[in-house]
């Protein structure tokens, strides 16, 4: 079974131009990961200056090579700061497990 993640990041207003476009890049050089089913960053239609972004992994080894990639570095150095708040990270498993 594979694995699911939402995670919603409440950016500060003057960061999101900036923060998306780590976002666009980030999105960009997971896709290519083996181990990277889906990963995709959205911005909310309901909330301001909110991003979601929606995970699928195959496996956790996947998601643990994942965050050794120096592309996850360089992002989590561009956005640092980006945040009002904590990002919220939802790992969600089906009903019937």
């Amino acid at each position: 079974m594979s694995i699911e993640i939402t995670v919603l990041f409440d950016v500060l207003p003057g960061r999101l131009p900036e923060t998306a476009a780590a976002f666009k890049e980030l999105c960009a050089a997971t896709r290519r990961e083996s181990g990277a089913i889906r990963f995709d960053a959205c911005l909310s239609e309901e909330h301001e200056n909110v991003i979601v972004l929606v995970e699928e992994w195959a496996h956790q080894a996947a998601i643990d090579l994942h965050m050794k990639e120096g592309y996850v570095t360089d992002f989590l150095a561009k956005v640092d700061g980006a945040y009002a708040r904590p990002p919220y990270v939802l790992r969600l498993r089906p009903l019937d497990a």
